[in-house]
């Protein structure tokens, strides 16, 4: 099946066009300008006239949204995930979890998604944040889901997800980890350095034995110093490293973001929301099974009974009109990050990633707002925001408060 979608503003893989996508059997066979529309008279159209059609997000750290939870046991609610994402313009994402005691029946569930017909965006691996991380950069993240490294544990962590762990989190400086990089080489799994107290030298220790990103840059890491710039400084510094980076201008401050854009430039950075199961829910409390008090911040930060940070209320969108309207960057580049990037750092911008002749047509629709209009996976429309489908778990959306 062969149909065109046009627009004057598409941000391809050659820059802002006025024109049309071809599309066949979910791939982009041609991107058409407009003086060259008439030529395909005869083929389907579908029309967004002035809304931006930008390349389908990318994200590579998310626990859930919307009431579904990426950690979950249940091959239903990673399916349900898969289609919240959509609503907020992601075309593919990477789960990211804990060390819980149903670990391995959650990477499971993810697997037998993965090999399901469902619709949504598109799981492309596990990414599994610890369990080999440092004691004394945890942020949310609670002291019985670290361990020490276990080259044991690592292969059976492997094994369960039948192959498909895409990134492993860890803090360089503990002891054994070295084995664990290793072990990540060797099976392909990018290494990201994360919730770690790594010195510069630690840091770049890991770097020159293959580790690829730092995750959600800035944060649970040991700040740079004068006479030790830490694992931030490191990150930074060196351009074989890309870099998470949460834009929600919360967890990282606007001179922050330009700090590391002055750094490391469009091709390195990685927009994330780091989302948690509440992400996109309404503003409010809640009390939820196992983790009690919980809070949707108006302040766009999800906390915990403890107060402390666990995620972004909101999306990876935000974080691009964060990088356009609040630092000043074009959106040629904000899309570079949000979805060519990221998809370098997984080994598909081969097929995924940007708006580019036979690549796959993940892309998304948008308004002046940053609101997402339609979502396309690989060809297919899986969100319309004239749907009227509710997309939150309604089982999370009571645990609210009143």
């Amino acid at each position: 099946m062969s149909f065109i979608i046009t627009s004057t503003k598409i941000y391809s893989d050659r820059g802002l066009i006025n024109g049309g996508l071809l599309i066949e059997n979910g791939k982009l066979k041609k991107i058409i300008s407009h003086d060259h529309l008439n030529l395909y008279k005869n083929v389907q159209r579908i029309d967004y006239q002035e809304q931006r059609i930008i390349p389908g997000i990318i994200e590579m750290h998310v626990h859930g949204y919307k009431g579904w939870y990426a950690m979950s046991s249940k091959e239903s609610d990673i399916q349900h995930l898969a289609l919240a994402m959509t609503t907020c313009g992601v075309t593919a994402f990477t789960p990211t979890n804990h060390l819980r005691k149903d670990i391995f029946e959650n990477h499971q569930a993810i697997v037998k998604v993965m090999k399901s017909d469902y619709t949504g965006a598109k799981v492309l691996g596990i990414h599994m944040e610890g369990p080999f991380i440092s004691q004394e950069r945890l942020g949310s993240v609670i002291l019985s889901e670290v361990t020490e490294p276990n080259l044991a544990l690592m292969q059976k962590f492997y094994d369960t997800a039948e192959g498909n762990i895409t990134t492993v989190t860890l803090a360089p400086e503990i002891e054994g980890n070295d084995l664990i990089i290793d072990f990540c080489n060797e099976h392909g799994i990018n290494v990201c350095l994360g919730h770690t107290n790594a010195t510069y030298q630690q840091a770049k220790k890991a770097i020159d034995m293959g580790a690829i990103i730092s995750q959600k840059t800035g944060n649970c890491m040991r700040p740079m110093h004068q006479r030790d710039l830490g694992v931030v400084g490191a990150v930074l510094l060196d351009q074989r490293i890309y870099n998470e980076i949460n834009s929600d201008l919360r967890h990282t401050s606007a001179d922050f973001l330009e700090l590391c854009y002055r750094l490391k430039g469009k091709d390195k950075l990685c927009i994330i929301a780091d989302g948690g199961v509440m992400s996109g829910m309404p503003v409010g409390e809640y009390n939820l099974p196992e983790r009690g008090k919980y809070t949707v911040g108006s302040d766009f930060l999800l906390r915990d009974a403890r107060g402390i940070f666990d995620g972004s209320t909101k999306h990876i969108l935000f974080g691009i009109q964060n990088w356009v309207k609040e630092i000043g960057i074009p959106m040629e580049e904000a899309v570079i990050m949000a979805a060519l990037n990221p998809a370098k750092v997984l080994k598909i911008d081969h097929q995924k990633g940007s708006i580019k002749e036979n690549k796959d047509v993940d892309i998304v629709v948008i308004d002046d707002n940053y609101e997402v209009i339609a979502t396309y996976v690989e060809g297919n429309k899986v969100y319309d925001h004239l749907d009227g489908i509710q997309y939150e778990n309604q089982e999370y959306l009571d645990y609210q408060i009143k």
